[in-house]
C-alpha cells in the first residue's frame, strides 16, 4: 500500500514523536483491541456491532485519535455510506465529503492509498470541503482504504483535534485494524450471498415440487403422460401470461379445496 504523507516541518516537536516505551505501550493497546475484535468475530456477532466496536477500539488504541468512522461503498460500487462511527461529528464530516464528492475518505477509497494529512493540506486540496467542516475542529486526517479481491469496499477514517497529526507508526498500526475490518465485511457479505443462494434453491425446489404435483393431477384427470401434462401447463402459462409455477400452485389449491 502506498502512503500519502505530509512533511510537518521541524519548528515544534510533534506529539507523535514519543519515546520507545510510549510506542510499545501503544502497540500493546492495539494488540488488546485486536484481541477484543477477534473474539467478536469468533462469536459471529452482527456486522454493524463489529464495525461499531472497531471504531471504538481504534480511538481507544490510537493516542492521537479523537473520532473514527467506517465508510462502505455498496456492492454495486456506487453509493458510499458511513456504517459505523464514534461520534455524530464523524457523520457530518463524511456526509460533506459525499455531497461534495471530495475529501480524504473518498480519496483513500478511490486511489487505494493511505491518506494522512493536516488540516492545512486539506484546505489547499479541497477548499470547499475544508470550509464546510471547519467548525468541527478537526486538525488531522488519516484514512485507510478497505479492499477485498482488488475491489474497494470503502475506508476507515480517523480524525484528530491534534494539529500535529498522525505518524507513520499510526499508519502501520491502523493497517492491522484494516485487515480485521476487511475480514469482517467479507465474511458478512459471503454469508449474505450464501443465504440468498440457499433461499433461491429452496424456492426452486418448492416450485419443482408444485409443478410435479400439478403434472400428476393433470395426468390423472386427462389420462395423458408427463410430457403432455407439462405441455398443457406451458400452454396455459403462455395464453394467460402467468408463470407455470403459479398455475401449478393454483391448480393444487383448487383440488385441495374440493377435497372433503
Amino acid at each position: 500500500m502506498t502512503t500519502e504523507s505530509v512533511d510537518r516541518g521541524s519548528s515544534s516537536e510533534p506529539a507523535h514523536l514519543r519515546d520507545a516505551a510510549a510506542v510499545a505501550s501503544e502497540v500493546a493497546g492495539y494488540a488488546h483491541a485486536l484481541e477484543n475484535l477477534r473474539s467478536k468475530l469468533m462469536a459471529r456477532m452482527d456486522l454493524s456491532v463489529i464495525l461499531q466496536a472497531m471504531c471504538t477500539e481504534v480511538v481507544q488504541a490510537l493516542t492521537t485519535a479523537d473520532l473514527a468512522g467506517i465508510t462502505l461503498v455498496d456492492e454495486d460500487g456506487g453509493h458510499p455510506e458511513t456504517v459505523a462511527s464514534t461520534d455524530p461529528r464523524v457523520n457530518d464530516v463524511d456526509a460533506d465529503q459525499y455531497r461534495s464528492n471530495e475529501g480524504p475518505c473518498l480519496e483513500s477509497a478511490r486511489t487505494q492509498q493511505m491518506v494522512r494529512l493536516l488540516v492545512s493540506d486539506v484546505e489547499d486540496r479541497w477548499p470547499r470541503f475544508a470550509n464546510n467542516v471547519s467548525g468541527l475542529g478537526v486538525e488531522s486526517y488519516l484514512s485507510a482504504p478497505l479492499t477485498v479481491d482488488d475491489r474497494h469496499l470503502g475506508a476507515l477514517n480517523i480524525y484528530s483535534y491534534d494539529p500535529h497529526g498522525f505518524s507513520e507508526i499510526d499508519e502501520a498500526l491502523v493497517g492491522l485494524f484494516v485487515s480485521s475490518i476487511e475480514t469482517a465485511v467479507t465474511i458478512s457479505r459471503r454469508a449474505r450471498h450464501a443465504e440468498v443462494e440457499v433461499d433461491g434453491l429452496l424456492t426452486a425446489m418448492k416450485t419443482r415440487a408444485q409443478i410435479e404435483q400439478a403434472k400428476g393431477i393433470i395426468m390423472a384427470m386427462r389420462g395423458i403422460d408427463a410430457g403432455q401434462a407439462f405441455a398443457f401447463l406451458s400452454e396455459q402459462s403462455q395464453s394467460s401470461n402467468i408463470k407455470v409455477a403459479d398455475i401449478a400452485a393454483t391448480l393444487i389449491a383448487s383440488i385441495s379445496t374440493e377435497d372433503p
